[in-house]
């Protein structure tokens, strides 16, 4: 998206398939806006009438060919008081429609009258709204148009080229998110873990980071045994992605890692079959890691960043293995498998005990579409969070708060973490009864990370599905975990300095 910025005189219109974006605070005088005298009149009329007050979801789109604007589409964004960035980006969602129906390639965006970011936030929203998946679809069933350039009309104390700069910077973390849901939406027989890790690779020739992949050949000399138990029931053999990016000042290393389940059945523990097709979606945590990867190696903060990605499919094959096996992972620890449908914490002991120890990084965070049990808890507007380290978690929450993917911080006392067990082995991969199922699944993994700094973010409810957000549609993935880690990286980079 080609994205400038004029101070307001140098506004002068636009033609063709342009419009101005005006958003509106509700109790406001349309007789204000930049809108030209026909629209500024039709607003009035409309206001005066109760039909457009600016309330929050309100949009309306006026024809004006006889003013400098050939359209205007008026958006209200509720109370000057309570309006946040993720105000500004529902209200991008919410014009995204009608700016696709009226085939709109150009916007020009007033904000003139906006507190400062709502410009960044306004656009993350637009470019999130306006992802499509039409890869297994002939032409565009969705019809309508995709705005390609957005113009900023900012005020005469702001720097027009850092507006366009800062504006640029959140349509590109945006379109990482993007990415992430392109992954997610594909199906399981394309993106396989072979295919997953190819894209790695991709993506770390096009960005400059190093890349390594192993096979199962290379996991069963390193006694990775957790994570090829998962993969047994499966023709597709797994992969483990290692990729990494360094800055030459460095002075701490972060460690990102994402579940990777292309297809989960649930193997021998099978699941029901109404809503299985979904499960193409258990590699949410990994396309989000993959894609805040990508995203950070444009912005080039000073850390060092290491992601693992353990990409596997849980089958149900011959060779599948079952309920009561005891496998030893990459850390010596044994444990019992008491459900194979509890697979992400066996991928992620064996990834995580191999990174921490190889790699030493001085912080380690994991996404997780884990539990069902963090969707009862949480529903699908906020991911759970859960560590060793309060410092963490409090740093990942407000992370969270900035960029809309919220997080809610679940307790991890011993008490919890007694109930993970075994009884025939050091560990057992899912606790007694169905008490607590998100915080016993991170008791599991913690068993992994030492003494690290370490987080873990159940997604499980937030990946895909979420409604009545207008900037995401609940037919696709959410790409959730991108813009909270890229803000969390970036703000770790800062601090680190």
């Amino acid at each position: 998206m080609k994205i400038e910025a004029i101070h307001a005189e140098a506004y002068r219109g636009g033609k063709g398939d342009t419009c101005l974006v005006t958003p509106f605070f509700e109790g406001d005088d349309p007789a204000g806006l930049r809108a030209g005298k026909a629209a500024a009149a039709a607003l009035c009329a409309l206001s005066a009438r109760g039909v457009f007050t600016g309330k929050t979801g309100q949009c309306q789109c006026l024809p004006t060919p006889r003013d400098r604007a050939q359209a205007v589409l008026a958006v209200g964004v509720g109370s000057r008081a309570k309006l946040s960035a993720e105000g500004a980006r529902r209200a991008a969602g919410t014009a995204a429609g009608p700016l696709s129906r009226h085939r709109v390639r150009h916007v020009f965006l007033d904000v003139t009258r906006m507190p400062d970011r709502f410009a960044e936030a306004f656009v993350e929203g637009l470019v999130l709204a306006q992802y499509r998946f039409e890869v297994y679809r002939k032409g565009d069933p969705e019809g309508g148009a995709a705005v390609e350039a957005v113009t900023l009309i900012v005020p005469d104390g702001v720097n027009p080229d850092r507006a366009a700069r800062d504006t640029h910077r959140a349509a590109l973390i945006a379109m990482g998110v993007n990415g992430a849901r392109q992954l997610a939406d594909t199906a399981s027989n394309d993106l396989t873990p072979s295919a997953l890790a190819e894209f790695a690779r991709g993506v770390a020739r096009e960005s400059g980071m190093s890349c390594t992949v192993l096979g199962p050949r290379e996991m069963a000399e390193l006694g990775m045994n957790a994570l090829l138990g998962v993969a047994k029931g499966a023709a597709e053999e797994p992969r483990l992605v290692v990729m990494e990016y360094r800055h030459a000042r460095a002075k701490k290393t972060i460690l990102l890692a994402g579940k990777g389940v292309c297809f989960d059945a649930g193997g021998i523990s099978i699941k029901p079959a109404q809503g299985m097709h979904e499960m193409k979606y258990d590699m949410c945590g990994a396309a989000a890691v993959l894609c805040a990867m990508m995203t950070l190696a444009h912005l080039g903060p000073r850390v060092n960043l290491v992601a693992v990605v353990p990409a596997v499919e849980n089958k149900t094959g011959a060779r599948a293995q079952t309920p009561g096996d005891i496998v030893r992972a990459y850390n010596g620890k044994t444990i019992e498998v008491r459900n194979t449908d509890a697979e992400g914490r066996l991928i992620l002991a064996d990834a995580l005990a191999y990174a921490v120890e190889k790699h030493a990084p001085d912080v380690v965070v994991d996404l997780a579409t884990l539990t069902g049990a963090c969707v009862v808890a949480l529903g699908h507007y906020a991911a759970g969070v859960l560590g060793n380290d309060d410092g963490l978690v409090a740093s990942l929450v407000g992370a969270g708060e900035e960029t809309g993917d919220r997080l809610w911080p679940l307790p991890l006392w011993d008490e919890y973490c007694d109930l993970i067990k075994g009884d025939h082995a050091d560990l057992c991969n899912i606790s007694p009864g169905r008490d607590a199922g998100t915080i016993t699944g991170a008791a599991f993994i913690k068993e992994f990370v030492g003494g690290t700094p370490w987080a873990h973010i159940d997604i499980a409810g937030v990946a895909y599905g979420v409604k009545h957000i207008p900037h995401l549609n609940p037919k696709h993935a959410t790409g959730f975990g991108v813009r909270l880690l890229t803000r969390w990286v970036m703000d770790q980079a800062k601090a680190a300095k």
